[in-house]
């Protein structure tokens, strides 16, 4: 039998989402990140698919030159940077700009010879704690950038750590430390809000906005339900598989490894082609429904590496019958959340044998 399990892309809801992106932030021009293959969604499709973007940020040198070769024009924005001299002639070959987060970065623009000028996106670390200089640092930074005669423009850049949490103290603190830094730098364009800050905090768009999760037609606030409304947006991806057996049980049978589920009563159950090596988390055992048509069947037992149960005694359905995971019906975010998890992971997390089927 062949694997059957397959992801279904609606590459019209990543346009449609990307202009929902834009009414939030309408003076802002759009990054849309589409690093991780997409997050899962297919990197030429959706980058494709997003086309009305301004430009298009990935995580590293390998994803900015794939990008590149898919006929991509548009500004590629590299966010990890280079860390060495085969990486940064890379990004001025493909005309990528890059993200310059620390003293290495710029020693090796200092000794390098580029033929090509490159533009590039100082990162400020105002309070993320991974990539980018300390505020007090920063002057000079950009000062050793400035002095550097290939770099054609320099661009401000922050990120936040808690942008999902709405009216922050934190983000607030974030967008002060990085204000009191762009203000001394009137010329240079500035970008710092990710998802959750283009939709709750409309004082850090500034001249461009970067957006990752909303353009999948997912709500970033997914710990908080008094989030701007996001029900406009559309899902973009959705994951299904087929039934592939049907049986019936007596009260007091067990199903699954462990032996852990005891059926309280008789049961008919169907055994679904999907399980964790596929990319559907095995914490979801017994604490999740899937949908039939609309209908909602609990999940039964342990979720194995290929296959799953689920009780369908209250519904009339066959073999074959597809089964949405999550999708339309069944929002990726209430599975990450039972599942313990974010989103995202979810997403990044399907398998390559799981089929990506684009409509």
């Amino acid at each position: 039998m062949n694997r059957s399990a397959y992801a279904l892309i609606k590459l019209e809801n990543l346009a449609h989402n990307l202009e929902i992106l834009r009414s939030f932030a309408p003076h802002s021009k759009v990054i849309s990140v589409v690093k991780a293959d997409a997050y899962g969604h297919g990197l030429a499709r959706t980058a494709q698919a997003l086309i009305s973007s301004d430009a298009f940020a990935v995580a590293c040198t390998n994803e900015a030159a794939e990008l590149r070769a898919t006929g991509i024009l548009h500004p590629i924005i590299c966010l990890q940077g280079f860390a060495d001299e085969k990486q940064l002639q890379m990004i001025a070959d493909a005309n990528v700009q890059t993200v310059i987060h620390n003293d290495h970065q710029i020693k090796l623009l200092q000794n390098y010879h580029l033929n090509q000028s490159i533009q590039v996106w100082l990162k400020i670390d105002t309070g993320m704690g991974r990539l980018g200089f300390r505020p007090e640092d920063a002057r000079l930074a950009l000062q050793q950038l400035e002095d550097i005669s290939n770099i054609s423009k320099i661009r401000l850049m922050t990120h936040f750590a808690n942008a999902d949490l709405l009216d922050n103290e934190f983000t607030q603190r974030q967008l002060k430390a990085f204000d009191k830094i762009a203000k001394n730098f009137p010329d240079k364009e500035r970008s710092a809000a990710n998802s959750a800050a283009t939709l709750a905090y409309s004082n850090s768009h500034y001249e461009w906005v970067r957006s990752g999760l909303v353009l999948y037609g997912i709500s970033p606030f997914q710990a908080d339900k008094s989030h701007p409304d996001t029900t406009e947006l559309k899902p973009v991806m959705s994951l299904h598989a087929p039934i592939i057996a049907i049986k019936q049980f007596k009260k007091g049978d067990a199903i699954g490894y462990g032996s852990q589920y005891i059926c309280p009563n008789d049961m008919r159950v169907a055994v679904v082609a999907i399980g964790y090596a596929d990319g559907y988390p095995r914490a979801l055992t017994s604490n999740m429904n899937v949908s039939i048509n609309g209908n909602h069947a609990p999940i039964i037992g342990r979720i194995s590496m290929d296959m799953m149960t689920i009780d369908i005694s209250h519904l009339e359905t066959h073999i074959g019958e597809d089964i949405e995971l999550w999708g339309d019906d069944i929002c990726v975010s209430e599975v990450a959340n039972t599942a313990n998890t974010i989103s995202y992971e979810l997403l990044c997390g399907i398998s390559g044998r799981v089929k990506c089927i684009y409509q």
